[in-house]
């Protein structure tokens, strides 16, 4: 799957050898909240390990974006709860963003999790960050009452109680046909 247009990039599912790669995605796209004084601290956390990663891999739930030279430039990882995906993780390298790879990575996820029977996919993330809750809005996400679904009720304290700013998070979901 590619995007629009000429690009030099496509999305596939992600290999095993992928994972070790991963990590340094998520590191660098985390370094744009460097510019949001109260989520600064967001750029130090540890990303997801690559032996979590390679879980979700060998699940088949896990996308990449992949330069023409084969290098992981972007990815996806997900996990199923139950008939819902969630989405843990989301990360363009900031050298490749603004080429449509993180909605082509999450377009690609849609479209395998209707295929797979799944009836939504949910993920919780930065209400008020531009590429966060507002991008994922545009891609048919609507926010949650986390009092209406409790596993996500229960990821928005566990984030809050390991250092997410109270009620600067909001849970999210799409519902599939």
């Amino acid at each position: 799957m590619s995007g629009h247009g000429e690009t030099d990039w496509s999305i596939r599912l992600a290999r095993a050898g992928d994972a070790d790669a991963l990590p340094a995605i998520e590191r660098a796209a985390a370094t744009m909240f460097e510019r949001i004084e109260p989520l600064r601290h967001i750029a130090a956390q540890e990303p997801i390990p690559a032996e979590r990663l390679r879980r979700y891999i060998a699940r088949g739930h896990c996308l990449v974006a992949v330069a023409d030279t084969g290098t992981p430039v972007g990815f996806i990882a997900t996990e199923p709860f139950g008939r819902e995906l969630h989405v843990w993780e989301l990360s363009v390298h900031p050298d490749w963003q603004g080429r449509g790879i993180g909605a082509a990575l999450l377009r690609g996820c849609i479209i395998d999790a209707g295929n797979s029977g799944f009836t939504a996919i949910t993920l919780t993330t930065f209400d008020e960050v531009p590429w966060n809750a507002p991008f994922y809005r545009r891609l048919g996400f609507v926010d949650r009452d986390s009092a209406d679904n409790a596993r996500l009720a229960q990821e928005l304290a566990r984030e809050e109680a390991h250092g997410m700013p109270p009620g600067s998070r909001v849970a999210m979901v799409r519902d599939l046909p």
